[in-house]
């Protein structure tokens, strides 16, 4: 392969890093599997040469600096999402359960029983 092929290869792998941070940004998660499929096409491509150019060192620099950039976004991403899980349990269970102290000051959780339901005539 052509030093001109590595460097389209380069360029295609900065052009899909942009994107994958555009969706990430976005929350478009479902589209990031593909990305990733084709990410590593390019970088088999990418890796099937022995050395780069000077001016594909700098290219190279760039993509790392976006492939670390999108790996902060992920971690932030993954990190929102289990505390919205958290929240959202959190919520679910003060729906269920009420806690609340009696006159010695011990903690007491009041629960509705699962799948009960009172019926009044």
């Amino acid at each position: 392969m052509s030093s001109s092929d590595l460097t389209r290869a380069l360029f295609a792998l900065e052009g899909l890093l942009d994107a994958e941070r555009r969706a990430i940004r976005a929350g478009e998660f479902e589209g990031l599997e593909q990305l990733a499929d084709e990410k590593a096409r390019l970088i088999d491509v990418i890796a099937g040469h022995d050395s780069a150019a000077p001016g594909q060192r700098d290219l190279l620099t760039r993509i790392q600096s976006r492939t670390s950039e999108n790996q902060r976004l992920l971690a932030a991403a993954i990190s929102g999402v289990k505390a919205a899980q958290r929240r959202l349990d959190t919520i679910r269970r003060a729906a269920r359960t009420l806690n609340t102290y009696d006159s010695t000051g011990r903690a007491t959780t009041i629960g509705s029983a699962a799948g009960s339901i009172e019926r009044r005539a």
